[in-house]
């Protein structure tokens, strides 16, 4: 067995072992309450709340002015939101791992990895939270932009706790998603100089 099977494998058992402690944990502190909570913060993560959130901050960034830029962003929010969408869903057939074992809180279908909640909210909610921070650039941007991140994270979190994830798909998510928002700023720059220079 090669040095780079032999790291894999102990990887892989490290995260199915952080699973478990964590389904552990999750058990021992599930309370009614609490369950109710995070159905709450889990539908934050449903895709019907994508579109509408899209379809609302699209419409006003279309029509609050008739600055290109503006334009711009509302086509590259639409793209971050679908972009990613798609990738989560070609990555959940590639890997085909199946969901945790036991009552599943929520409903869920599909496969398990990537947490597609977790992988689009924080490209998703990372994006505004870029807007806001850009257009505001006072402490109430940063409130906002850090109150989103939160709720990116209770989002990852409310899958595991209803037990249709393993935490390491959330962190798996978390990192895909990551790296999708980034993609989709770095599109929104560079088309940014372009209008600049053709003006």
């Amino acid at each position: 067995m090669s040095s780079l099977e032999v790291g894999f494998n102990g990887l892989l058992h490290f995260f199915i072992y952080w699973d478990m402690m964590i389904s552990v944990w999750i058990q021992e502190i599930q309370r009614p309450w609490l369950v109710k909570s995070m159905l709450v913060i889990t539908y934050m993560g449903y895709p019907l709340t994508f579109i509408i959130i899209t379809a609302l901050v699209s419409a006003y960034l279309l029509c609050r002015t008739k600055k290109r830029s503006l334009v711009i962003e509302a086509v590259f929010l639409n793209s971050c939101l679908f972009s990613t969408w798609a990738v989560m869903e070609y990555l959940k057939y590639w890997f085909e791992r199946s969901r945790p074992a036991g009552e599943a809180l929520t409903a869920a279908s599909g496969f398990s990895f990537p947490s597609g909640h977790a992988m689009v909210s924080i490209a998703f909610y990372g994006f505004m939270a870029y807007l806001l921070i850009r257009y505001t650039k006072n402490k109430w941007g940063y409130l906002g932009a850090a109150t989103l991140y939160l709720l990116v994270f209770m989002i990852g979190f409310s899958r595991v706790y209803l037990n249709v994830h393993y935490a390491s798909d959330v962190l798996a998510g978390f990192i895909f998603g990551l790296i999708c928002l980034i993609v989709n700023i770095k599109g929104l720059n560079m088309t940014r100089q372009r209008l600049r220079k053709g003006k």
